[in-house]
């Protein structure tokens, strides 16, 4: 490649990315008294634990003004006005801080990674091709992942686990005690943490694997 353009090619990236960056706008909530976390419509959720509530966006002035986010009940919702209008993940990240986290949802391509997790009781409900990465400890976890959608809970130490996947969904858990375990439709779980108690189902194709 000629020297000129190659450099000229450099320099445009290099300029683009700079302004990508520059150009991103952040915006905080005012949101307390939640427990649970769902997300939807292709955005993209960090989870950590700290003593007080905070929730900030991250993302183009277009995507920010097109992020919903409410609170129902004991969780918080986060999602977007116009779902027909998402594209990627990366245009919005939502990230959250909160005492402590007992369940997460996702769906419709979103994405949630969940950090520093202490619970007695943790629930997660993955679909519609979203994913989901989780870490910390509880002592039960109760999963349900589908369509297409992934799971990655090997860091999420538990004592008790209670997981299904199904229509090609992908699910790893821990368990330390007990696992009942249910694939089906090509879903696929992989239990790590040798459970001694184990209650596994496969049907149509679904797979369950138990690691060490």
């Amino acid at each position: 490649m000629n020297k000129f353009y190659y450099a000229l090619l450099c320099t445009t990236a290099s300029v683009a990315l700079g302004w990508t960056s520059a150009n991103a706008e952040t915006r905080s909530f005012d949101f307390d008294g939640f427990s649970r976390v769902g997300a939807s419509a292709g955005v993209s959720v960090q989870i950590t634990t700290g003593a007080e509530y905070s929730v900030r966006a991250e993302g183009s002035d277009a995507g920010l003004a097109d992020l919903k986010i409410n609170k129902k009940g004991d969780a918080l919702n986060v999602g977007r006005n116009k779902t027909k209008l998402f594209k990627r993940r990366s245009d919005i990240s939502v990230y959250i801080t909160m005492p402590a986290l007992e369940g997460v949802r996702a769906s419709s391509g979103s994405e949630i990674d969940a950090t520093g997790i202490d619970a007695d009781k943790f629930s997660v409900t993955v679909s519609s091709g979203a994913d989901v990465s989780l870490a910390g400890q509880c002592d039960n976890i109760s999963a349900s992942v589908s369509s297409g959608s992934d799971l990655d809970g090997e860091n999420l130490r538990c004592r008790n686990a209670s997981v299904t996947a199904s229509s090609g969904a992908d699910a790893s858990i821990y368990a330390s005690e007990n696992v009942t375990a249910n694939a089906s439709s090509g879903g696929d779980i992989d239990v790590y943490g040798a459970p001694e108690i184990r209650n596994i189902n496969k049907s149509s194709g679904g797979d369950v694997s138990i690691r060490n």
